[in-house]
């Protein structure tokens, strides 16, 4: 049964395999067939993504600099219109992020009443401790 090792501690060199009986270190592949297996893998994975139409590595890396090239042609060929656009863009970060201006604290028309039933108690109280009434 295996125990659980502190941080640090000693790997063993060997490993005993339970169902065979046998002990050993496990046959390591050499570095070559290491990037052999994952170079199969990652074509694999190309293929799967082309298959599915999905555009890999350097197809989505050029779409993305050709995407940058037309909206910088785009600006140089229409500034009035990028201008517009970029105004827009501005004024609706500034109005999802700040306070609307016509919102200004004011009572709600509960805070009213609340605010209206605090002074008429207060009122009474004043009236009947004026008068020598005690609650006690």
């Amino acid at each position: 049964m295996a125990q659980e090792k502190p941080i640090g501690s000693a790997v063993p060199r060997g490993v005993v395999d339970t169902k065979t009986g046998t002990v050993g270190a496990p046959n390591q592949k050499s570095m070559e067939e290491e990037v052999r297996w994952l170079r199969d893998q990652v074509d694999a994975l190309k293929d799967t993504l082309a298959d599915l139409g999905i555009p890999s590595g350097r197809a989505v890396a050029n779409t993305v600099r050709d995407t940058g090239r037309r909206a910088g042609e785009m600006a140089r060929e229409h500034p009035a219109w990028t201008a517009v656009a970029l105004v827009g863009l501005i004024g609706l970060i500034l109005a999802s992020t700040s306070r609307p201006s016509w919102y200004a604290r004011r009572s709600s028309r509960i805070e009213d009443v609340i605010s209206d039933i605090e002074d008429r108690l207060s009122e009474l109280k004043e009236r009947y401790w004026s008068s020598g009434w005690r609650p006690w």
